[in-house]
């Protein structure tokens, strides 16, 4: 009889899949934006990965589960003292 490993964590519920925002930001927004997000409790995590959508440049955002309408706001607060664009969410 085989005894499967790992059978006491089938009880729990595997993790919500996170967002991904798109958010279009200058490199110095993008410093104060890691920044901000650096200092909450792993609501967001900034990354230096980015596209250009119509000669516009979006860097990429993950947002955890649960904490997308924190990230929203916490991005239209910076809007006031950095330049942020649109803010594409992907899921």
């Amino acid at each position: 009889m085989r005894v499967e490993r790992f059978a006491a964590l089938r009880k729990f519920k595997p993790p919500e899949e996170l967002h991904i925002l798109w958010v279009e930001m200058d490199e110095e927004a993008l410093h104060m934006v890691d920044g901000a997000f650096g200092m909450s409790d792993g609501v967001a995590n900034v990354r230096r990965e980015y596209k250009e959508i119509e000669g516009r440049k979006f860097f990429k955002i993950f947002v955890a589960q649960g904490c997308l309408e924190e990230a929203l706001e916490t991005l239209d607060r910076l809007k006031k003292i950095v330049r942020i664009g649109e803010v594409r969410i992907e899921r």
